[in-house]
Formats: structure tokens, sequence, C-alpha cells
């Protein structure tokens, strides 16, 4: 078919200048506007899609796709038909896409990383707020202008609220790479799924490629399905832990456990520049505590990262000024020979004199990733994290912590010489 078109050299009143490329659906050329001289892309579907639902399918492309204008998203012109076949002229963008550009280059540098994937996330978020699901979010529907600008392109497995469903349970349509675990096993994608999509998206400009890959669609599969992968700080040093964060949230298995929406993961993209300009230099971590206006916006993973760090400096400070209080207190009345009584019949919760008292005691504060949560043993509440224990080397404690919104996580600790802190994470925390 292709051929034939550019010998015709005309559709409607389009005059064909070159072939851009096929798929299975159909091809696309460049055209222009016979009076206008205006250059667009024309999408004409081939005749074997024509049969069973691709037709109906290229049709509702048309109907979702000439409602959306949004900077970051190429638009469609007209719907025509050429010999019995649907046509759609769309923007033309004069550029290379995202997956050209990434394996040209590799890894792009974390300000054009974050340039660029913000500037799609903002395409995503007007989508969505269109009631319009992409389904097929990747680098080779991203393409990126001569000038720099990020479009957003292929509507043609997109659903939108009120639209015909044209995909039934259990048929799973979409780029398997990209797909988010609730697709391979429904074969239904709603809004966290393009969240899903792009946390792989944000991975492959990080890291150069694709976070699940494995040599048989089984075993690929699986690792969906796990959410298993190598975090990209891992592959590249200078990819911030903040990053990981963000990635991670997308990439969780559960849709609800994901970002409730694309605004909710661009205010933490944000958050990773000086005052949320995506090209601007990446801050580091430390500028994110000393920074608190930067906690005043919703909050994400980066939000909740820092808000817990600036607690934990206070908490830390606190308790410094607090210890100088008491060793001065202390001073006049303890020698050095001097064994302070500690009290662990509740967890090692005694706080009768400062670390190193008692010989043989050690000093061990429990935190929580997610922040606040109560510490438990044997169903009586100690207190909250930060927490400290103090016991014995070598007592083992078996303890639960408790939080709001995340189900309860039992640990089992063991005080042992040079242990002065353990981290947790809460077990399957849901979305606020």
């Amino acid at each position: 078919m292709s051929p034939a078109l550019i010998r015709r050299s005309t559709i409607g009143p389009y005059r064909v200048i070159d072939f851009v490329g096929a798929g299975g659906m159909g091809a696309v050329y460049r055209v222009m506007h016979r009076d206008t001289g205006r250059v667009a892309a024309a999408k004409v579907l081939n005749e074997a899609a024509v049969g069973g639902t691709g037709l109906e399918r290229f049709r509702n492309e048309a109907r979702i796709h000439q409602t959306l204008v949004h900077p970051n998203v190429a638009r469609m012109f007209e719907y025509l038909e050429v010999d019995g076949l649907p046509c759609l002229i769309m923007e033309y963008v004069d550029g290379e896409s995202l997956d050209d550009r990434v394996r040209r280059e590799g890894p792009l540098s974390m300000a054009e990383a974050l340039r660029i994937f913000a500037a799609l996330a903002e395409g995503v978020a007007y989508v969505h707020k269109s009631g319009v699901v992409h389904r097929d979010l990747k680098t080779n529907n991203v393409r990126i202008a001569e000038d720099g600008t990020v479009k957003l392109l292929d509507f043609g497995i997109a659903t939108s609220s009120g639209g015909p469903r044209l995909t039934s349970t259990g048929n799973v349509v979409g780029t398997l790479q990209s797909l988010a675990p609730e697709q391979l096993t429904t074969g239904r994608a709603e809004p966290r799924s393009d969240i899903w999509a792009l946390g792989i998206v944000f991975y492959e400009l990080l890291t150069g490629t694709s976070p699940f890959s494995a040599n048989a669609p089984g075993l690929l599969g699986e690792r969906i399905l796990k959410g298993s992968y190598t975090p990209p700080s891992v592959l590249r040093a200078v990819v911030p832990r903040d990053v990981d964060r963000i990635i991670a949230r997308c990439l969780r298995v559960r849709p609800d456990d994901r970002y409730p929406d694309v605004n909710a993961l661009l205010d933490d993209v944000r958050r990773l520049t000086p005052n949320g300009a995506p090209s601007a230099r990446l801050l580091p971590g430390w500028d994110l505590i000393s920074e608190p206006s930067l906690l005043l916006g919703k909050s994400g993973e980066v939000a909740r990262r820092a808000s817990r760090e600036w607690r934990l400096l206070l908490a830390a400070g606190s308790a410094f000024v607090m210890l100088v209080f008491l060793l001065a207190t202390l001073r006049p009345t303890v020698t050095d020979d001097t064994t302070l009584p500690v009290d662990t019949t509740q967890g090692g919760g005694g706080r009768s004199g400062p670390l190193g008292g008692v010989r043989g005691m050690r000093r061990v504060t429990i935190r929580v990733l997610e922040g606040d949560a109560a510490v438990y043993r044997d169903g009586v509440q100690l207190g909250t994290t930060p927490y400290q224990l103090e016991a014995p080397i070598g007592t083992e404690f078996s303890l639960m912590l408790r939080r709001t919104g995340c189900d309860d996580t039992p640990i089992r600790l063991r005080i042992t010489e040079g242990l002065d802190a353990v981290m947790e994470s809460m077990r399957r925390c849901r979305a606020p």
C-alpha cells in the first residue's frame, strides 16, 4: 500500500511528501496541504486492519484525539477517507522519538531527563483530566521536536470515559514491557496504569534500559507481576535516591499504592529542582531538608522523605540538648565507676542514665521510613518512632510496628556490638 499511495501522491487535499513509517494497523506519511502549505502527518489505516475491530478502533482514536489540545500532546487536525480507507491528519513533529534519542545518546543527563519527563507528565495529566487513559505510554510514542518540545503521540488503543469498550476482559493490548500488572492479569487499564508506564519511561531516560526485561514473555510477565527490578541508582551512581523513591512509587504492583494521580507525581518531580523548574540544576538531597518551604505542597515521596528528615533533625537536636543537660546535672554525683540501673522490662526502654553507664549495654534507635509508627511489645505500646531501646548486648526483641494506613509490621531485633539504629519500612501502605 505504501508505494501505491506515494505514486498517487495525494491524500485528499494533501500532497504526499514522503513515507515516514508503517505498523500493524497502517502507514504514516508526511504531507502538505495544497492550499495552506501546512505540513502534517497522515496516518492511513491499511486494508487488512479494516476488518474486526480495526476500523472501529481507528475511529475511536479519532474521536478521542480530536478533543485533546495541549502543548505536550500532538494535535489531530481532521479525519478523512482515502479510497474507502480512513485517515487521520495530525501535527507533524519534526524531530526524533524519545526511543531513538536514548538509543543514540544512551542515558540522558539528570537535568534533561527531568525536563523531558516533567513535560511528558504534564501532557499525561491533561489527558487524564480529559477522561482519557492512553494505555500505551512508551518512549517510542513520545517525540522531541527540533525546538525541544515534548509531544505525546499515538492514541490508537486509548480509552475514554463514556467511549466504546473495544477490549474484552483478559484481552491484553499494549507493549508488554510497559504494561502494568493489572493490565496483564485483567486486560483492564486505569489512569494509574499510565503512571506505571511513566515510571518505566523515567527509568529508561536515566539508565538507557528497561526496568523489566527477559528473554521469554512468561519470565518478563512474572517479573512485572512481582515488581522486581534494579533501582536506577544502582545502575547509575549520579541518580539521586529521591529519584529511586519516585520511580519506586510509580512501579508499585498494587495500583492503590502508586501515586493517586499524575499531578502528585509532578509535585515530587518539581521538588527535585530549584523553583520547580525541570530544566534547572538538580538539587542535592540536603537542600530538601534545609528548605522547609518545599514541604508545603501536596505530600509525595520526596516531600514525605524531606519531612521525615526534617523531623529527625529536630528530634536529634532536642535529644542532644537533653543529653547535655543530663550530663551537666549528673556530673557532680556520678563517678567513672558508677553503675547505673537500667529498666529493660518494657522492651529495653529504660533511660535512667547516659549511654555507656552500664557495661555491655547498647542503645539502638528504631526508625520507620514512612514517618511515625507506634512500637508495641506483647500488645503493650512502648512509644513511637524514632524509639530508643537500651539493653545488654545479645538481647533479642520481638516488636510490632503500627501506623494508620499500613499493615502491622513485625520486626525481630537483636542488640549487637556496633548497632546504633535500624530503619524499617511499613508493609502495604495505602496511598494518602
